[in-house]
């Protein structure tokens, strides 16, 4: 028994110590690394999108974030589903009235969503299927047109 007790004290001590380096670590870590969820504002309905849009190509925000700060590096899949769930309908539906007015408000918010997603997703490569899929929707869109090229513009700026 005196052998045990011997031979786990000074392993208590070290355990204790590293136990103690270990947490100081962590704590030190945790400020200086990015959110890996996307914030939740970001996966509501694409209504409240298309509302925030009305500002662009001024400071569009959901829920208090910047459209590329939607974009969370590292996310998981479901957070990169649920982000698509709320862009793509938006997307479409400006889509469908840039194509209809070329040189109309639709065109100038939905240049700006393509901006402020291109630019978040250079956070993260998990986002380029997002980007793609976005992207698809412009079929049809005059891209040259000046109010998409002012709000795209504006949405890599400070989307």
């Amino acid at each position: 028994m005196e052998d045990l007790q011997r031979i786990a004290a000074p392993n208590r001590g070290i355990a204790g110590a590293f136990a103690g380096v270990l947490a100081a670590a962590a704590l030190a870590g945790c400020g200086s690394e990015p959110s890996r969820s996307v914030p939740v504002a970001c996966k509501d309905a694409s209504a409240a999108l298309e509302r925030a849009l009305a500002r662009a190509p001024g400071d569009v925000r959901v829920g208090g974030t910047r459209l590329s700060g939607c974009f969370a590096p590292g996310s998981d899949s479901a957070d990169q589903q649920a982000l698509g769930l709320t862009l793509l309908p938006a997307a479409q539906h400006l889509a469908a009235g840039a194509r209809a007015k070329p040189r109309g408000a639709a065109a100038l918010r939905l240049g700006f969503l393509i901006g402020a997603v291109r630019r978040g997703a250079e956070r993260g490569g998990v986002y380029a299927e997002l980007v793609r899929r976005l992207e698809q929707e412009l079929a049809g869109v005059d891209t040259g047109a000046p109010g998409y090229l002012r709000g795209e513009r504006a949405g890599r700026d400070h989307g």
